[in-house]
């Protein structure tokens, strides 16, 4: 394409008048033009039907709200979150070589036969609140179970030093 800046003396074509500079020209043509559109349609008839949807769905609220109700039912007290805690499905070994051997099992892939004993883990079956005994590196974390069991074991999982930012706030805090 010619531009303004390629018409330089005489034998050279001149600029079209018609045409407009820069990107303006993409969107002159009729094909574009529909393309342009196109997102701006969608756009506006999905918040049209956000709209329309949450005005039935205001009204039905409403009309359930109208209807007498019973006494709510019980809740049961809320319980203090447990910090520092690993939660169901964390893995817990009896010692840092059964953990090292389970990771050094993960990095081969499950089809690498490795040679020696299984590695002694298990899965934590519910959340279970932890004090922390040591670290070796950002995967290992030594910790003994604050429940009936008092198990001691390595870890692989996440755990921040600090609590949540929804723990942080709440009653049980620090514990």
């Amino acid at each position: 394409m010619i531009d303004d800046r390629d018409y330089v003396g005489y034998g050279a074509r001149p600029p079209d008048p018609r045409r407009p500079r820069g990107n303006a020209a993409w969107a002159r043509l009729p094909c574009h033009r529909l393309a342009m559109a196109l997102p701006l349609l969608l756009g506006a008839m999905a918040s049209a039907h956000a709209q329309v949807g949450a005005g039935s769905h205001g009204r039905r609220q409403k009309n359930q709200q109208e209807t007498p109700q019973q006494s709510p039912a019980p809740t049961t007290p809320s319980l203090p979150e447990i910090w520092p805690r690993l939660e169901d499905g964390a893995l817990l070994c009896k010692s840092r070589d059964d953990l090292v051997r389970y990771q050094t099992q993960i990095a081969n892939g499950a089809s690498a036969t490795t040679a020696g004993q299984p590695p002694d883990c298990h899965n934590i079956r519910k959340q279970t609140g932890i004090q922390i005994l040591g670290h070796d590196g950002p995967s290992r974390t030594q910790i003994v179970t604050t429940d009936e069991s008092k198990e001691t074991g390595w870890t692989n999982s996440y755990l921040p030093s600090a609590p949540p930012p929804s723990l942080a706030k709440g009653p049980g805090a620090g514990k």
